[in-house]
Protein backbone atom coordinates (compact mmCIF):
# COMPACT_ATOMS: atom_id res chain seq x y z
CA UNK A 1 0.00 0.00 0.00
CA UNK A 2 0.98 3.64 -0.38
CA UNK A 3 1.74 5.56 2.82
CA UNK A 4 3.44 8.73 4.04
CA UNK A 5 6.32 7.66 6.27
CA UNK A 6 9.18 9.21 8.20
CA UNK A 7 12.54 7.52 8.75
CA UNK A 8 13.85 10.21 11.06
CA UNK A 9 12.46 13.17 13.00
CA UNK A 10 12.68 16.64 11.58
CA UNK A 11 11.10 19.20 9.25
CA UNK A 12 8.18 18.46 6.88
CA UNK A 13 10.59 17.26 4.20
CA UNK A 14 11.26 14.07 6.19
CA UNK A 15 7.81 12.89 5.06
CA UNK A 16 8.08 10.49 2.10
CA UNK A 17 5.51 8.58 0.06
CA UNK A 18 6.51 4.91 -0.04
CA UNK A 19 5.09 1.47 -0.70
CA UNK A 20 4.80 -0.47 2.57
CA UNK A 21 3.02 -3.59 3.78
CA UNK A 22 -0.66 -3.48 4.66
CA UNK A 23 -0.92 -3.68 8.47
CA UNK A 24 -2.10 -6.91 10.04
CA UNK A 25 -4.98 -6.86 12.50
CA UNK A 26 -5.63 -8.53 15.84
CA UNK A 27 -8.85 -10.30 16.84
CA UNK A 28 -10.40 -7.09 18.17
CA UNK A 29 -9.24 -4.83 15.33
CA UNK A 30 -10.61 -3.54 12.05
CA UNK A 31 -8.74 -2.86 8.80
CA UNK A 32 -10.07 0.24 7.06
CA UNK A 33 -9.49 1.09 3.42
CA UNK A 34 -8.83 4.78 3.95
CA UNK A 35 -10.37 7.50 1.83
CA UNK A 36 -9.28 10.50 3.89
CA UNK A 37 -7.37 11.60 6.96
CA UNK A 38 -6.60 14.96 8.56
CA UNK A 39 -3.73 16.87 10.14
CA UNK A 40 -3.68 17.62 13.87
CA UNK A 41 -0.92 19.54 15.67
CA UNK A 42 0.09 16.37 17.50
CA UNK A 43 1.08 14.88 14.13
CA UNK A 44 3.77 17.45 13.40
CA UNK A 45 4.87 17.48 17.04
CA UNK A 46 5.47 13.73 16.66
CA UNK A 47 7.30 14.45 13.38
CA UNK A 48 9.54 16.93 15.18
CA UNK A 49 10.38 14.20 17.71
CA UNK A 50 8.83 16.05 20.66
CA UNK A 51 7.58 12.82 22.20
CA UNK A 52 10.34 10.39 21.22
CA UNK A 53 11.54 9.89 24.79
CA UNK A 54 8.12 8.55 25.72
CA UNK A 55 7.06 6.89 22.47
CA UNK A 56 10.37 5.74 21.05
CA UNK A 57 11.61 5.81 17.46
CA UNK A 58 10.15 2.73 15.71
CA UNK A 59 11.03 3.80 12.16
CA UNK A 60 9.58 3.78 9.61
CA UNK A 61 6.71 5.62 11.29
CA UNK A 62 3.35 6.35 9.70
CA UNK A 63 1.73 9.35 11.38
CA UNK A 64 -1.92 10.45 11.47
CA UNK A 65 -4.72 9.66 13.92
CA UNK A 66 -7.89 10.48 11.94
CA UNK A 67 -9.32 8.15 9.32
CA UNK A 68 -12.51 7.82 7.31
CA UNK A 69 -13.09 5.02 4.87
CA UNK A 70 -14.63 1.61 4.27
CA UNK A 71 -14.17 -1.49 6.40
CA UNK A 72 -11.98 -3.92 4.47
CA UNK A 73 -11.51 -6.70 7.02
CA UNK A 74 -12.50 -7.44 10.63
CA UNK A 75 -10.87 -9.50 13.37
CA UNK A 76 -12.47 -12.67 14.71
CA UNK A 77 -13.89 -10.94 17.81
CA UNK A 78 -15.32 -7.88 16.06
CA UNK A 79 -19.12 -7.84 16.38
CA UNK A 80 -20.41 -4.41 15.35
CA UNK A 81 -18.83 -3.96 11.93
CA UNK A 82 -18.51 -5.83 8.65
CA UNK A 83 -16.66 -5.32 5.38
CA UNK A 84 -18.27 -2.55 3.35
CA UNK A 85 -19.35 -0.41 6.31
CA UNK A 86 -18.65 3.31 5.97
CA UNK A 87 -16.75 4.33 9.13
CA UNK A 88 -14.49 6.84 10.83
CA UNK A 89 -12.16 6.54 13.79
CA UNK A 90 -9.48 8.10 15.91
CA UNK A 91 -6.81 5.43 15.48
CA UNK A 92 -5.38 4.00 18.72
CA UNK A 93 -2.00 2.71 17.55
CA UNK A 94 1.03 4.50 19.05
CA UNK A 95 1.86 6.99 16.29
CA UNK A 96 -1.47 6.48 14.51
CA UNK A 97 -0.83 5.17 11.01
CA UNK A 98 -3.67 6.98 9.23
CA UNK A 99 -1.57 8.60 6.48
CA UNK A 100 -1.93 5.42 4.45
CA UNK A 101 -4.24 3.53 2.11
CA UNK A 102 -5.04 0.95 4.80
CA UNK A 103 -5.37 1.65 8.52
CA UNK A 104 -5.77 -0.73 11.47
CA UNK A 105 -7.47 0.22 14.73
CA UNK A 106 -9.45 -1.31 17.62
CA UNK A 107 -13.18 -1.87 17.21
CA UNK A 108 -13.95 0.37 20.19
CA UNK A 109 -12.48 3.40 18.37
CA UNK A 110 -14.70 3.06 15.30
CA UNK A 111 -18.17 4.40 14.47
CA UNK A 112 -20.37 4.29 11.40
CA UNK A 113 -20.93 7.53 9.55
CA UNK A 114 -24.06 8.79 7.86
CA UNK A 115 -24.37 8.15 4.15
CA UNK A 116 -24.84 11.89 3.69
CA UNK A 117 -21.38 12.60 5.13
CA UNK A 118 -18.43 12.72 2.75
CA UNK A 119 -15.20 10.96 3.66
CA UNK A 120 -13.35 14.29 3.68
CA UNK A 121 -15.76 15.79 6.21
CA UNK A 122 -15.79 12.63 8.32
CA UNK A 123 -11.98 12.54 8.45
CA UNK A 124 -11.90 16.07 9.87
CA UNK A 125 -13.91 15.05 12.91
CA UNK A 126 -12.47 12.36 15.21
CA UNK A 127 -9.53 13.71 17.24
CA UNK A 128 -10.66 17.34 17.30
CA UNK A 129 -14.34 16.78 18.00
CA UNK A 130 -13.66 14.08 20.63
CA UNK A 131 -11.26 16.45 22.40
CA UNK A 132 -13.87 19.23 22.40
CA UNK A 133 -16.69 16.98 23.61
CA UNK A 134 -14.74 15.19 26.33
CA UNK A 135 -13.06 18.38 27.53
CA UNK A 136 -16.31 20.29 28.02
CA UNK A 137 -18.56 17.41 29.09
CA UNK A 138 -16.25 15.22 31.17
CA UNK A 139 -13.72 17.73 32.56
CA UNK A 140 -15.70 20.97 32.47
CA UNK A 141 -19.06 19.44 33.48
CA UNK A 142 -20.71 21.94 31.17
CA UNK A 143 -24.40 22.70 31.60
CA UNK A 144 -26.99 25.25 30.51
CA UNK A 145 -25.98 28.84 31.30
CA UNK A 146 -22.34 27.92 32.01
CA UNK A 147 -20.06 30.83 31.17
CA UNK A 148 -17.39 29.40 28.85
CA UNK A 149 -14.24 31.02 27.44
CA UNK A 150 -12.68 29.21 24.47
CA UNK A 151 -9.13 30.32 23.65
CA UNK A 152 -8.45 29.27 20.06
CA UNK A 153 -12.08 29.16 18.93
CA UNK A 154 -11.30 29.01 15.19
CA UNK A 155 -8.96 26.00 15.47
CA UNK A 156 -9.87 22.40 14.74
CA UNK A 157 -10.75 21.63 18.35
CA UNK A 158 -11.93 25.18 19.01
CA UNK A 159 -14.64 25.40 16.36
CA UNK A 160 -16.10 22.11 17.61
CA UNK A 161 -15.90 23.27 21.24
CA UNK A 162 -17.72 26.51 20.40
CA UNK A 163 -20.58 24.59 18.78
CA UNK A 164 -20.79 21.95 21.51
CA UNK A 165 -20.92 24.67 24.17
CA UNK A 166 -23.74 26.35 22.22
CA UNK A 167 -25.53 22.99 22.04
CA UNK A 168 -25.44 22.84 25.85
CA UNK A 169 -26.93 26.37 25.93
CA UNK A 170 -23.81 27.80 27.54
CA UNK A 171 -22.79 31.43 27.13
CA UNK A 172 -19.67 31.35 24.97
CA UNK A 173 -16.87 33.89 24.69
CA UNK A 174 -14.75 33.02 21.65
CA UNK A 175 -11.11 34.13 21.48
CA UNK A 176 -9.39 34.16 18.08
CA UNK A 177 -8.37 36.56 15.33
CA UNK A 178 -10.91 38.73 13.53
CA UNK A 179 -9.61 37.03 10.38
CA UNK A 180 -12.22 34.38 11.22
CA UNK A 181 -15.12 36.84 11.32
CA UNK A 182 -17.23 34.91 8.79
CA UNK A 183 -16.97 31.69 10.83
CA UNK A 184 -17.88 33.56 14.00
CA UNK A 185 -20.87 35.18 12.31
CA UNK A 186 -22.00 31.68 11.37
CA UNK A 187 -21.36 29.93 14.69
CA UNK A 188 -22.62 32.82 16.82
CA UNK A 189 -20.74 32.90 20.12
CA UNK A 190 -22.32 35.28 22.62
CA UNK A 191 -19.09 37.31 22.77
CA UNK A 192 -15.95 37.60 20.66
CA UNK A 193 -12.47 38.78 21.66
CA UNK A 194 -9.79 39.44 19.04
CA UNK A 195 -6.59 38.54 20.88
CA UNK A 196 -4.57 40.67 18.46
CA UNK A 197 -6.48 43.79 19.49
CA UNK A 198 -7.34 43.08 23.11
CA UNK A 199 -5.48 41.40 25.98
CA UNK A 200 -7.72 38.55 27.10
CA UNK A 201 -6.37 38.88 30.64
CA UNK A 202 -8.33 42.15 30.81
CA UNK A 203 -11.74 40.60 30.04
CA UNK A 204 -14.25 41.76 32.64
CA UNK A 205 -16.48 38.67 32.54
CA UNK A 206 -16.02 35.70 34.89
CA UNK A 207 -16.18 32.11 33.70
CA UNK A 208 -17.21 28.66 34.89
CA UNK A 209 -14.95 27.06 32.25
CA UNK A 210 -11.85 28.31 30.46
CA UNK A 211 -10.87 25.91 27.68
CA UNK A 212 -7.35 26.92 26.60
CA UNK A 213 -7.05 24.94 23.39
CA UNK A 214 -4.03 26.70 21.91
CA UNK A 215 -2.09 26.77 25.18
CA UNK A 216 -1.03 30.41 24.92
CA UNK A 217 -2.13 31.10 28.49
CA UNK A 218 -2.05 29.20 31.78
CA UNK A 219 -4.07 28.72 34.95
CA UNK A 220 -1.87 31.31 36.66
CA UNK A 221 -2.40 33.95 33.97
CA UNK A 222 -6.18 33.48 33.74
CA UNK A 223 -7.24 32.29 37.20
CA UNK A 224 -8.62 35.75 38.02
CA UNK A 225 -11.18 35.22 35.22
CA UNK A 226 -12.58 32.08 36.86
CA UNK A 227 -15.60 32.12 39.13
CA UNK A 228 -15.23 30.35 42.52
CA UNK A 229 -15.25 26.65 41.62
CA UNK A 230 -14.40 27.45 37.99
CA UNK A 231 -12.28 25.10 35.88
CA UNK A 232 -9.29 25.86 33.65
CA UNK A 233 -8.87 23.07 31.07
CA UNK A 234 -5.79 22.44 28.96
CA UNK A 235 -4.98 19.63 26.53
CA UNK A 236 -1.25 20.41 26.69
CA UNK A 237 0.14 18.70 29.82
CA UNK A 238 3.27 20.43 31.07
CA UNK A 239 5.31 19.95 34.26
CA UNK A 240 4.15 23.32 35.58
CA UNK A 241 0.54 22.10 35.54
CA UNK A 242 1.35 20.02 38.63
CA UNK A 243 2.46 23.19 40.41
CA UNK A 244 -0.68 24.98 39.25
CA UNK A 245 -2.83 22.13 40.60
CA UNK A 246 -1.18 22.62 43.99
CA UNK A 247 -1.69 26.39 43.86
CA UNK A 248 -5.34 25.85 42.93
CA UNK A 249 -5.91 24.37 46.40
CA UNK A 250 -5.70 27.93 47.72
CA UNK A 251 -7.82 29.69 45.06
CA UNK A 252 -11.41 29.44 46.32
CA UNK A 253 -12.17 26.12 44.69
CA UNK A 254 -10.80 27.03 41.25
CA UNK A 255 -9.43 23.98 39.47
CA UNK A 256 -6.89 23.00 36.82
CA UNK A 257 -7.79 20.05 34.59
CA UNK A 258 -5.57 18.47 31.96
CA UNK A 259 -6.62 15.42 29.99
CA UNK A 260 -5.80 13.13 27.13
CA UNK A 261 -8.67 12.46 24.75
CA UNK A 262 -10.03 8.90 24.73
CA UNK A 263 -10.57 7.40 21.24
CA UNK A 264 -14.12 6.15 21.80
CA UNK A 265 -16.41 5.12 18.97
CA UNK A 266 -19.38 5.64 21.31
CA UNK A 267 -18.53 9.35 21.54
CA UNK A 268 -18.11 9.53 17.77
CA UNK A 269 -21.70 8.28 17.56
CA UNK A 270 -22.75 11.20 19.77
CA UNK A 271 -20.96 13.59 17.41
CA UNK A 272 -22.47 11.91 14.35
CA UNK A 273 -25.94 12.40 15.84
CA UNK A 274 -25.23 16.12 16.34
CA UNK A 275 -24.22 16.34 12.69
CA UNK A 276 -27.43 14.62 11.60
CA UNK A 277 -29.44 17.11 13.68
CA UNK A 278 -27.57 20.03 12.08
CA UNK A 279 -26.27 20.98 15.53
CA UNK A 280 -22.66 20.71 14.37
CA UNK A 281 -20.80 21.94 11.29
CA UNK A 282 -17.36 20.93 10.10
CA UNK A 283 -15.10 23.65 8.74
CA UNK A 284 -12.41 22.50 6.33
CA UNK A 285 -9.76 25.07 5.46
CA UNK A 286 -7.84 23.10 2.81
CA UNK A 287 -7.71 19.61 1.33
CA UNK A 288 -4.35 18.19 0.25
CA UNK A 289 -3.68 14.90 -1.57
CA UNK A 290 -1.56 12.42 0.37
CA UNK A 291 1.32 13.18 -1.99
CA UNK A 292 1.40 16.76 -0.61
CA UNK A 293 1.39 15.78 3.06
CA UNK A 294 4.55 17.85 3.69
CA UNK A 295 2.75 20.98 2.44
CA UNK A 296 -0.20 20.15 4.68
CA UNK A 297 2.13 19.95 7.69
CA UNK A 298 3.80 23.23 6.75
CA UNK A 299 0.41 24.94 6.58
CA UNK A 300 -0.76 23.45 9.87
CA UNK A 301 2.37 24.71 11.62
CA UNK A 302 1.56 28.30 10.64
CA UNK A 303 -1.35 28.17 13.10
CA UNK A 304 -3.50 30.07 10.59
CA UNK A 305 -5.87 27.29 9.50
CA UNK A 306 -9.58 27.85 10.07
CA UNK A 307 -11.08 24.59 11.23
CA UNK A 308 -9.41 21.49 9.82
CA UNK A 309 -6.83 20.48 7.20
CA UNK A 310 -7.86 17.30 5.39
CA UNK A 311 -5.78 14.73 3.50
CA UNK A 312 -7.42 12.97 0.55
CA UNK A 313 -6.00 9.47 0.31
CA UNK A 314 -7.96 7.63 -2.35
Amino acid sequence: MKAAIINNFGKPDVLEIKEVEIPGIKENEILIKAKASSVNPVDWKHRHGNHKLIMGSPFPIILGYDVAGIVDKVGANVKQFKPGDKVFARVDRKYGGAYAEYVATSEQTVAKISNSLSFEVAAAIPLAALTALQGLRDKGHIKAKSEVLINGAASGVGHFALQIANYYNATVTAVCSSKHKQMLNDLKPAYFVDYKQYNIKSISRKFDIIFDIVGTESFMSLRHLLKPGGIYITTLPRPKVLLHKFISLFTNGKKVETFIMKPLGADLEVINNLLEQNKLKVYIDKIFPLEEIAKAHEYSETGQAEGKIVIRIN
